[in-house]
C-alpha cells in the first residue's frame, strides 16, 4: 500500500507537469508546421523539448535548493534580486492572463460544439459557464485540482489515439513535403507557448512532499510525454488538411472527415483546457500569496478578474497575444530560470534531492537562443 501511494504521488506530480504545458497552444501547432512547412516543425520540435525539459530540470533543482515556498517571482527574487522580480513577474502574468483569456475563448467553440444539437447557447455563454465551473474548482484548492489533472490528463492521452486513428487512413504524404521560408520561424514562439508551464514544477514538487527526488523523472515523463502528444496531434493534422489547415486545427478537417470529428476534436480540446486552465490558474495564485502574501480569495480574484473583463469587453482574439506571450514573456522566463539556476548553485539554502551538472557553454547557447527569440518578436514581427 506504501508503494502504490508513493507511484500515485509520482503520477499525480507529473500530470501536474503535463496539464501546466497541454492547453490552447497545441491548436496553433498543424498550422504553424503547414506554413513553415513540416519537418521544419519538426525540428523545432525536438529542440524546444530539449530546451524545455533543461530548462524545467533547471528550475526543479532551484525549487529543491531552497526550504520556502515560491513560484519564480520568488525565486528570481531571492537570487537575482528586484529588478528580475519584477521582469518575471510581467512575463508570468503577460503569460497566465494571455492564455487563461484564449482558454475561455475557444471553450465556447468547443462546449458549443459538443452540446448544441440539443443544448442551444450563444458563444460567449458556454465560454462563461466554462469559466465559472473551472475558477470554482480552482478555489477548492491543490487536491480537487490534482485530482482532475490526473483524470484529465489520462483521458488526453485516450482521446488523441482515437483522433489518430480516426483520421489515420485521410492521411496524405505529400501534406508533409511543402514549406515556406517566410514562415520558418513561426512554429518557434508557438511551440515556446505550448511547452509553457513552470508554474507546474513547484506543485510537483509539493505533491511529492518526502519523496522530491523523483520530481527530475517526473519533469522528464511529462515534457516527453507532451512533446509525443504534440507530435501525434501535429502529424495527423497536417497530414489531413495540408496546406487547408485552419488556425484552431479542427475545423479545417471537417471538408475531409466530416461532423464526427468534431465532437471528437471538441471532448478532447476542452479536456486539454480545462486541464490546463486548473494548473494554471492555481500556479498564479499561488504566485499572489506566497510571493506577494495576499489573502487566498483575493489572490483567486487578481487571477479570475483580468481575463474574465477582457473577455467581455469583446476581446476575443488570441493569435497575437500568444505569440508575444510564447517569443517574448515564456522566452524572459526561461532567461532567467537559467541566471536563477546558476546563483543557486552557490547560494541555496537546502542541500537538493538531485544536482545537474550542465556545463556552461550549453546555458549560454540556450540564453542566446531565447535573446534571439525575443528580439526577432519584438523587432522583426
Amino acid at each position: 500500500m506504501t508503494f502504490l501511494g508513493h507511484n500515485k504521488k509520482f503520477w499525480y506530480a507529473t500530470a501536474v507537469i503535463v496539464g501546466s504545458m497541454v492547453g490552447v497552444g497545441i491548436f496553433g501547432l498543424p498550422f504553424a508546421f503547414s506554413k513553415a512547412g513540416f519537418w521544419v516543425g519538426a525540428i523545432l520540435l525536438v529542440v524546444i523539448a530539449a530546451e524545455t525539459v533543461l530548462i524545467y530540470m533547471m528550475y526543479g533543482e532551484v525549487v529543491l535548493r531552497t526550504g520556502a515556498k515560491h513560484q519564480l517571482t520568488g525565486y528570481t527574487s531571492k537570487y537575482l534580486g528586484p529588478v528580475f522580480r519584477k521582469l518575471t513577474f510581467f512575463a508570468a502574468v503577460l503569460t497566465g492572463y494571455a492564455a487563461l483569456l484564449a482558454y475561455i475563448i475557444i471553450s465556447g467553440d468547443f462546449l458549443n460544439t459538443i452540446f448544441s444539437s440539443f443544448f442551444y447557447a450563444p458563444l460567449a455563454s458556454y465560454s462563461v459557464i466554462f469559466f465559472i465551473f473551472a475558477s470554482l474548482a480552482v478555489l477548492k484548492g491543490l487536491k480537487t485540482v490534482s485530482w482532475l489533472e490526473f483524470l484529465f490528463t489520462s483521458f488526453f492521452a485516450v482521446v488523441i489515439v482515437l483522433f489518430f486513428s480516426a483520421g489515420a487512413e485521410h492521411i496524405d504524404q505529400a501534406n508533409y513535403t511543402g514549406r515556406m521560408m517566410s514562415y520558418a520561424y513561426l512554429p518557434y514562439g508557438v511551440l515556446l507557448f505550448a511547452f509553457g508551464g513552470l508554474v507546474g514544477v513547484p506543485l510537483g514538487r509539493e505533491l511529492l512532499a518526502g519523496h522530491e527526488r523523483k520530481l527530475r523523472r517526473a519533469i522528464i515523463l511529462g515534457v516527453l510525454g507532451v512533446a509525443a502528444l504534440y507530435a501525434v496531434f501535429t502529424l495527423t493534422v497536417v497530414g489531413i488538411s495540408g496546406e487547408a489547415t485552419s488556425p484552431d486545427a479542427i475545423s479545417g478537417l471537417f471538408e475531409f472527415i466530416g461532423a464526427r470529428i468534431s465532437v471528437i476534436g471538441a471532448v478532447f480540446g476542452i479536456t486539454a483546457i480545462t486541464s490546463a486552465f486548473l494548473t494554471l490558474a492555481s500556479g498564479l495564485v499561488e504566485v499572489f500569496r506566497f510571493d506577494y502574501r495576499i489573502h487566498k480569495y483575493k489572490a483567486w480574484l487578481l487571477v479570475i478578474t483580468p481575463p474574465l473583463l477582457l473577455f467581455l469587453a469583446g476581446l476575443r482574439t488570441f493569435v497575437d497575444v500568444i505569440g508575444l506571450a510564447g517569443g517574448v514573456a515564456i522566452g524572459i522566463e526561461h532567461i532567467a530560470v537559467v541566471l536563477t539556476y546558476a546563483k543557486a548553485k552557490t547560494h541555496g539554502d537546502r542541500v537538493p534531492e538531485y544536482s545537474l551538472g550542465i556545463p556552461n557553454w550549453i546555458l549560454y547557447i540556450i540564453m542566446a537562443m531565447l535573446a534571439a527569440g525575443i528580439a526577432y518578436y519584438l523587432i522583426m514581427r
